[in-house]
């Protein structure tokens, strides 16, 4: 090896193959410890990142989870207002129907009362009429 343990270059050693290898000049051990650094500071760079990009996809799944359920709710009560509006129209031709009927049912029986009060009267006229020209007769028979 061309390196001290201090990260000097041993005498005589090519300058090129230092600059190639970017050899530090601290040592090995501050080495072994930067670069395992360097690679924990990666791992917790990557972790970080991960559990951000987790973050974002999860929040933009449930933000479209709520989006769709939202859609539903709304749909669910459009659909609800359109049939409540087609029960309401079906209850309103049915009592306006009912209504005209009853007051059909009931115009039907003022006219029949009427009719049968008109013929009740004629009727007795026509009874106490006989009655009297029979009792004429009977009066000028006697």
């Amino acid at each position: 090896m061309n390196e001290s343990v201090s990260g000097q270059a041993a005498a005589g050693s090519n300058g090129s193959d230092r600059a190639k290898l970017s050899i530090p000049q601290e040592g090995l051990i501050y080495t072994w410890v930067d670069g395992g650094l360097g690679v924990v500071e990666e791992i917790v760079r990557a972790g970080f990142g991960f559990l951000e990009d987790v973050r974002v996809e999860t929040q933009e799944r449930l933000g479209a989870t709520l989006d769709l359920i939202e859609g539903v709710d709304r749909s669910v009560f459009r659909v609800a207002r359109k049939a409540l509006a087609r029960v309401d129209g079906i209850s309103e031709r049915a009592l306006t129907s009912s209504q005209n009927g009853w007051f059909a049912l009931l115009g039907t029986i003022r006219r029949t009362s009427q009719g049968a009060a008109g013929l009740a009267s004629e009727t007795a006229v026509a009874i106490v009429g006989e009655r009297k020209a029979t009792q004429q007769l009977v009066m000028q028979s006697s």
